[in-house]
């Protein structure tokens, strides 16, 4: 019992002397200047974790600060921080971006990262604790999602590109959820029964599409995003409620679905009610909203639209599960074919709903070569590797990690020429990433070689 009451003393010490020293840290002198983007800044607790960070003009560190997380699926934390500094700015955000989360880490590495970064931050800055939001895109959004459902304390997480992994499981706390997906983006199907999900789970919710690919999203759709972090922190009472910016979003967004009806185009009318609503949902009253969205949603023309689009995401998910056995029974003539058929489709100018699927099949069929071929070097079965490089560069031709893991391959066969071969089209493809390559253990054998120092120096 004495132990007991001892190491509840000790546990309450420590806590005073981090509070003390979170204090410090908080009220410190100005460190970082308003609206400069720093893109290395080391963590107190462990200097090897580090983040881009921009801190908004005119922050009263005598008040409590939103903050927005963001996770780079290469651990580029800048490409992100640039992406939102603007609209951070106009909304009196600090805006971090981890350099160490990236894609083919365990949940519990980015975890890990997700903690120091939090917890520096909280050091350094008057953090408000219930106004903490996570981005990320692809691996990166799920790294935001799974720290909300499993580490609580997080206001919201917007998605990009990838979903929450368990949607249905009960997070450690509530928080509301903005997906944005590209219709070219290979999770588009993912995302959008997402929503579906969200929506009987009873989240706080809303999915926001754009015309792009698998990317982070464009600059143009960032106020968008913006929008709804501040209607979220207003619904949350973290902000101030701006009825003026509500009323302007009612206006403006009342405007595009009244052209839409002059244009007898009621499937993106109701597509604008529905985002209104959810927008919206606890700022003002949504009743006049929901009615329409009802009346809209029973249409006929409106039914004959939601019908085929259903159709065109079954369809998708049929073509699938369809192609994932042929990785392994087919060989790199019948890929060689089959890449050209499903480019050409997606090309048609016939059937644009189909050329959609078609094009997003081939984001999904590249990123299942890329695990395919990765998969298979991980248990050194380097001739099936090889094989699935070979496909993975038919599929996707101008994406630089097909020949670079066709290099890996070469360099575990000892093959200095197809190695530097592949490596050298990885570059003229666009690959960037040298610190990777001079560090990947696979091509330790020529590390030391004077082509291979250059490749990288040159670089």
């Amino acid at each position: 019992m004495r132990n007991h009451f001892l190491y509840v003393v000790l546990g309450f010490l420590f806590v005073l002397s981090a509070a003390s020293c979170q204090s410090k840290r908080k009220f410190s002198p100005g460190i970082f200047t308003p609206s400069v983007i720093y893109p290395v800044v080391k963590c107190f607790a462990d200097t090897t974790q580090t983040y881009a960070l921009c801190v908004p003009p005119n922050m009263d560190k005598s008040n409590p600060t939103p903050v927005l997380i963001l996770f780079d699926p290469h651990g580029d934390g800048l490409l992100p921080v640039k992406l939102f500094q603007e609209e951070a700015a106009k909304s009196g955000f600090i805006i971090a971006g981890s350099n160490n989360s990236k894609n083919g880490m365990s949940m519990e590495q980015t975890t890990s990262i997700y903690r120091f970064l939090r917890s520096d931050l909280m050091m350094r800055f008057n953090v408000n604790i219930k106004g903490i939001y996570l981005c990320g895109f692809s691996g990166g959004s799920r790294v935001a999602g799974s720290a909300a459902l499993t580490e609580g304390g997080v206001a919201g997480v917007i998605g990009c590109g990838a979903g929450l992994s368990s949607p249905n499981s009960k997070p450690s706390s509530p928080f509301s959820y903005l997906g944005v997906v590209g219709k070219q983006d290979f999770n588009y199907t993912e995302m959008i029964q997402l929503g579906h999900e969200l929506e009987k789970a009873d989240y706080q919710y809303h999915i926001l599409v754009f015309d792009g690919p698998h990317q982070w999203p464009p600059k143009e759709n960032i106020p968008d995003i913006f929008t709804w972090i501040r209607f979220d922190a207003m619904r949350q009472e973290i902000l101030p409620k701006n009825r003026t910016e509500i009323n302007q979003f009612i206006e403006q967004n009342d405007k595009v679905a009244q052209t839409f009806e002059n244009q007898g185009n009621l499937e993106m009318k109701l597509e604008v009610y529905q985002k209104m609503s959810h927008y919206l949902q606890g700022l003002t009253d949504v009743a006049p909203l929901e009615s329409e969205i009802k009346k809209l949603s029973s249409d006929k023309q409106v039914l004959a639209y939601l019908e085929e689009q259903n159709k065109l995401l079954d369809t998708e998910q049929m073509l699938q599960h369809k192609y994932m056995p042929e990785f392994q029974k087919q060989s790199v003539e019948w890929w060689s074919k089959e890449a050209e058929k499903l480019r050409s489709l997606s090309e048609s100018k016939g059937n644009s709903g189909m050329a959609a699927v078609y094009k997003r099949l081939l984001g999904y069929l590249s990123l299942a070569s890329f695990m395919h071929t990765n998969n298979s070097l991980k248990v050194n079965d380097l001739a099936t590797a090889a094989k699935l490089a070979e496909i993975y560069h038919l599929i996707d031709p101008t994406n630089s990690e097909a020949p670079y893991l066709a290099a890996k391959v070469a360099a575990l066969n000892h093959n200095s020429p197809a190695m530097y071969k592949y490596l050298n089209e990885a570059v003229a493809l666009g690959f960037k990433d040298f610190e990777r390559l001079e560090n990947d253990v696979d091509f330790k054998e020529f590390q030391n070689e004077d082509t291979f120092k250059a490749l990288v120096k040159g670089n």
